[in-house]
């Protein structure tokens, strides 16, 4: 049965505080919305067509260019899972100005059904109501509205001028300045962000975010609330951030998949049991699952529905960490590549707005993860093995000649180092990444930081990402640099290195599961770290803590050194050996070669890093030519045989080192820079590497004839510290030299002369 009735607007008449009503068929009246609040038109069929929908209340008659347009629908129904589009389907279309026509589809939302659009044209928009369900179709005709001039610029997109890049829908170009902010989002944090440049931020649709109004600490479609129905609270918790991201002029990067909701068997953090997909079978087979597969095109609708009006929305990021997922591990992997182009084209076919997608591997040197970066709109790849700036630059620019299209490390850091962060957002920058590199995560952010993160903001602000520009690494001449015989890791200077105690390891945590907590105590050469772990599973136990951040060449050193101690109860007899991360990836020593620990002594653990032993390693080698990526180091202490209860000891660890018997000399280039050379303007950074940046020379190959006008900048505090006429010399290099200075690096812009 088919339910048709025209809407015609038609004049109304307010007497006093009572709106009197034409009673006929398809009239366009003034109706209170909320008990004596706010008047707003009305679309609403008579008594006798009282049938499919009722009524539509709009949430204004007047909206601003990109600002929420909302329709709360009343429907005479009621729907066993008013969730499911196969049992009930609201849609609207919408019509431009200029002709163009919105299909936007309606969703519930636990208690109301609405349908949410954000207009880009300004003008007069029309719009039609539809409904299917099992009793037929019924359809509303005649809405309007009306868009005026907003100082908003619309969800972002991939630049139109410039595929590199992203833009903004009326076409301002887009920089990043991104930190993870997964869960646990408040309002004063996001004030401190926004006062710091921060106009990027990773939110997850997981199992954390007991924050903000209900709280969202469940996935959107969990086991709480059933396979194909949508959680009440989450739902409202990301209505609620996007509202707040909104007043901010933030952006969000909205991950679909976390690794965690679709991990159950593997070696990582897991909580498929919590996700509603656990019902139709196991973890691994995810991927794969036509039955799956059918839920998840219905859940996308829904996000699409809800979110896809705002404007704060950025990017769908599809899954990240796919390799901590019990489909990439245990299922089929070409399955899961399978799966990753399907989510992708849904999302793009669905998305009236055509926001990116994206989607990552975990951040080891070997996780590169190629067919998603030749499928989704933005190539993300996460680093966590190496966050030096040379390691950034040799990443980018291996995707830059690969994919044509936007760039970005999505998740790196997870340690708290100004150094190390400076660095890599203006390697990243000068490299052409998209956005900065997104800094895990929230925790790991302190002051000086953001400091930093104000200082990019400001220089990125003017410039116009639509133009077209290319990387150039500059030349730059080479210099002695002599290693010391000993490099303490630890305790020296600025130690801005972190330590991490694990949940994996059943010895890291006491009696209630709680992990332990690593503890330093002294300064200098007399630090030591300390971690409590309990042995006691009845079975081989093992605990384990490692150190990162800090120095990760290793190169010219012949051994690697530390000192062990543990201490009380059943301290004796526990064995210790050393783990390494060359380029992220876990080698730990054979069992031949640990040591037996003696309670309250130490003990000296020594690791070859030349000449090794075979089978000095367990499963794996370590080669020369892999230890400029040593990211991470720890100690693993474990017993073959633990009692089922017993009281903590105590593990430290001092005192370590790289040696050598015969300190070498290296070369290494006296700077480096890197530019992103355009025809209008160009951007680049250039740094030491010992010292001062200042009075060294770089040259730019391939400059041409044309004279540069050169402003130099101080890339920490944003100061400009001089500017210059420069002419390319007779090869038709840019010769640059960085002016005087104490700082280790510059940032600098090149203006067409």
């Amino acid at each position: 049965m088919k339910r048709n009735v025209k809407l015609a607007a038609i004049p109304v008449t307010i007497i006093t505080v009572v709106v009197v009503i034409a009673a006929v068929t398809g009239i366009m009246l003034l109706r209170d919305r909320d008990k004596g609040k706010e008047e707003s038109a009305t679309l609403q069929q008579t008594n006798e067509e009282k049938v499919g929908i009722v009524d539509v209340v709009p949430n204004t008659e007047q909206v601003g260019r990109y600002d929420k347009f909302e329709l709360l629908v009343h429907l005479s129904e009621t729907y066993s899972n008013p969730y499911d589009p196969a049992e009930v389907d609201l849609s609207a279309t919408f019509q431009s100005p200029t002709g163009a026509e919105w299909p936007i589809n309606g969703f519930y939302d636990g208690s109301d059904w609405r349908i949410r659009f954000s207009p880009s044209e300004t003008g007069d928009w029309s719009y039609n109501i539809s409904l299917k369900d099992s009793a037929g179709s019924s359809t509303l005709d005649g809405g309007k509205f009306a868009v005026t001039a907003s100082d908003h610029h619309g969800w972002i997109e991939v630049s139109k001028t410039n595929k590199r890049f992203l833009q903004y829908n009326d076409g301002t170009s887009f920089f990043g300045v991104g930190v993870a902010y997964p869960w646990g989002i408040n309002e004063t944090m996001l004030d401190v962000l926004v006062n710091n440049g921060v106009n990027y931020i990773t939110y997850w649709n997981g199992n954390y975010d007991n924050s903000g109004s209900g709280g969202g600490n469940e996935q959107l479609e969990s086991v709480t609330s059933g396979i194909g129905r949508y959680d009440v609270a989450k739902g409202k918790r990301v209505d609620e951030l996007l509202d707040s991201f909104e007043k901010r002029d933030l952006i969000m990067n909205f991950v679909v998949w976390p690794h965690d909701s679709l991990a159950d068997k593997i070696n990582w953090p897991a909580t498929w049991t919590k996700n509603a997909y656990s019902a139709l079978g196991e973890a691994k087979d995810f991927y794969a699952s036509d039955a799956a597969w059918a839920y998840q095109e219905k859940l996308y609708r829904y996000m699409i529905a809800r979110w896809g009006y705002s404007r704060s929305l950025g990017v769908w990021d599809l899954v990240v960490e796919v390799n901590g997922t019990d489909g990439w591990q245990l299922g089929d992997q070409a399955k899961a590549n399978e799966w990753l182009t399907k989510i992708h084209d849904y999302f793009a076919k669905n998305d009236p707005y055509h926001r990116p997608t994206s989607a990552s591997m975990a951040g080891n040197k070997e996780d590169y993860w190629d067919h998603a970066y030749q499928t989704v709109d933005v190539s993300d790849r996460e680093n966590y093995y190496d966050i030096g700036h040379d390691a950034f630059a040799e990443d980018i620019q291996k995707r830059w000649a690969s994919y044509e299209k936007p760039l970005i490390i999505g998740e790196t850091g997870n340690v708290a180092d100004v150094n190390a962060y400076h660095n890599a957002i203006w390697v990243a920058l000068a490299n052409g990444l998209a956005s900065s590199p997104v800094w895990w995560d929230i925790e790991k952010v302190d002051e000086p930081m953001f400091g930093q993160m104000k200082v990019l903001s400001q220089f990125v602000h003017p410039i116009d990402f639509n133009e077209q520009r290319k990387p150039v690494k500059a030349n730059a001449p080479s210099v002695e640099v002599p290693l010391p015989s000993s490099i303490p890791l630890i305790g020296e200077g600025e130690d801005k290195s972190s330590w991490s105690v694990p949940d994996w390891a059943p010895a890291n945590k006491d009696a209630q599961g709680v992990v332990y907590a690593a503890e330093v105590t002294g300064t200098g050469d007399d630090r030591v770290v300390s971690v409590p772990m309990r042995f006691a599973t009845g079975e081989f136990s093992q605990g384990y803590y490692d150190n990162s951040g800090g120095l990760s060449d290793w190169r010219g050193y012949d051994a690697f050194v530390f000192e062990v101690k543990a201490e009380g109860a059943g301290a004796d007899g526990l064995l210790a050996k050393a783990v390494l991360h060359p380029t992220g990836q876990w080698t730990e020593a054979d069992d031949a070669q640990s040591v037996k620990l003696k309670a309250g002594e130490w003990t000296t653990i020594t690791v070859p890093l030349k000449d090794v032993p075979e089978h000095y390693w367990r499963d794996a080698t370590i080669p020369e030519d892999a230890l400029d990526t040593i990211v991470r180091w720890g100690v693993k202490v474990y017993a073959q045989q633990t009692p089922k209860e017993a009281e903590p000891v105590t593990i430290s660890v001092r005192h370590p080192k790289l040696t050598t018997k015969q300190p070498k000399t290296i070369m290494k280039a006296e700077s480096s820079a890197w530019l992103m050379k355009g025809e209008q303007l160009s951007y680049g950074w250039q740094i030491a590497a010992e010292g001062s940046v200042g009075g060294h020379t770089v040259s730019i190959p391939e400059w041409g004839s044309k004279a540069a006008n050169v402003q130099w900048i101080d890339a920490w505090t944003g100061d400009v510290l001089k500017e210059e006429q420069v002419q390319p010399d007779a090869t038709g290099s840019l010769p640059l030299t960085a002016p005087a200075t104490e700082r280790s690096d510059v940032a600098f812009r090149i203006f067409d002369q």
